[in-house]
């Protein structure tokens, strides 16, 4: 199984929190950062896409079938993580980085049940990562397409980061998940 985050959104070129009510487009940086993927890809003798239903994650999605010929299919669960009252707004308006930050720190280093004001808790967020996990991690020829923070919340499901941010993707970046263990491309050692 593989995982692809989306390319640059207009969300990440403007520094704003994007998840279910926002939903903005790929920017051609976006577009770039995946075309740069596609040679990867070319040699895995991929069969489908599985994408988030976000703009951001479809067009991406679309990028890679359209030039390997494979056919996409939708999951709802790998929607981004839900936010609450931080979609939509700037990281740097009211403290909203640190709240985001600091909210990750604590479901990665124990604290599962704080959630985002009226958004998701790591508990939540987890319960469709295993789903996501059991109904495609034996699948080898598969790539999901999602976002950022949820697939470091499916990446820590296998691998318990000494930082937050190193099981983030960067955008347009990719892992895989071999022998049961995620290697993010780039991170390789």
């Amino acid at each position: 199984m593989y995982i692809q985050r989306h390319g640059e959104s207009e969300a990440n070129a403007k520094h704003i929190f994007a998840c279910r009510t926002y939903d903005p487009h790929i920017t051609e940086t976006g577009k770039i950062q995946i075309l740069s993927q596609i040679e990867y890809y070319s040699k895995l003798n991929l069969t489908q896409i599985i994408s988030s239903p976000s703009k951001r994650a479809i067009q991406t999605s679309e990028i890679i079938a359209e030039r390997l010929s494979i056919p996409i299919s939708i999951d709802e669960a790998l929607l981004e993580v839900d936010l609450g009252k931080l979609d939509g707004k700037p990281e740097s308006e009211n403290g909203n980085l640190e709240l985001y930050h600091n909210t990750l720190e604590d479901w990665f280093f124990g604290n599962r049940s704080k959630s985002f004001p009226e958004g998701e808790s790591y508990n939540d967020v987890i319960k469709r990562a295993e789903t996501i996990y059991q109904k495609y991690s034996n699948l080898k020829n598969l790539l999901l397409v999602g976002h950022a923070t949820f697939f470091a919340c499916l990446i820590g499901m296998k691998k318990a980061p000494k930082n937050v941010l190193d099981n983030f993707l960067p955008r347009g970046g990719r892992a895989r998940l071999e022998n049961g263990n995620w290697i993010i491309h780039g991170k390789e050692k």
